[in-house]
C-alpha cells in the first residue's frame, strides 16, 4: 500500500466509527486545520467552482505536492482538509494515479465513508477540488 493509499485509508477508518452528525463535528473539526491560502491567491485561477460556497485551492508543485485551501463553508474546509491529508507531501504521479483508481471521483467521497449525513453541495465541492487538483497537476 503505498503513502496516499494509506493516508486515506486512516481517514476512512476514523469516519467509520462515526455516526451521523459525529461525522458533521468531526468534519468541522478538521477544517479547523487546515492548511489555509494566503488571501491574495483567492484569485479566479484557484477557484473551485463545482462548489456552493467560494472555495479556493493554490497546488504548490516542487518534487512534493502542498495543498493550500480555503472556504466558505466549515463543512467544506473539513473536505478539503481531507484532501490536504491525503496528498501533501506526495508526488503529483501518486496523486493523479490515486484519483484515476476510482471511476468517478464521487466513489472516492463514498469509499472514504463521510456518509449520506454531507448535502449533494459539499459533495459537489469535494468532487470539485478533486477535479481540479488532477486538472492543474496535469498542466
Amino acid at each position: 500500500m503505498n503513502s496516499i493509499d494509506k493516508k486515506f485509508s486512516e481517514i476512512r477508518d476514523g469516519f467509520s466509527v462515526l455516526e451521523g452528525q459525529d461525522k458533521l463535528v468531526y468534519l468541522i473539526d478538521l477544517g479547523k486545520k487546515i492548511d489555509q491560502i494566503d488571501s491574495k491567491d483567492k484569485v479566479e485561477e484557484n477557484k473551485v467552482n463545482a462548489c456552493t460556497s467560494q472555495t479556493w485551492i493554490k497546488i504548490e508543485n516542487d518534487k512534493f505536492v502542498t495543498l493550500k485551501a480555503d472556504s466558505e463553508s466549515a463543512i467544506v474546509k473539513g473536505l478539503l482538509r481531507i484532501l490536504q491529508i491525503g496528498f501533501n507531501n506526495s508526488e503529483k504521479k501518486g496523486i493523479i494515479d490515486f484519483i484515476d483508481e476510482f471511476d468517478e471521483p464521487i466513489k472516492i467521497f463514498e469509499w472514504l465513508n463521510i456518509g449520506p449525513t454531507i448535502s449533494s453541495q459539499r459533495q459537489n465541492g469535494f468532487i470539485g477540488a478533486l477535479l481540479f487538483i488532477k486538472k492543474e497537476l496535469n498542466k
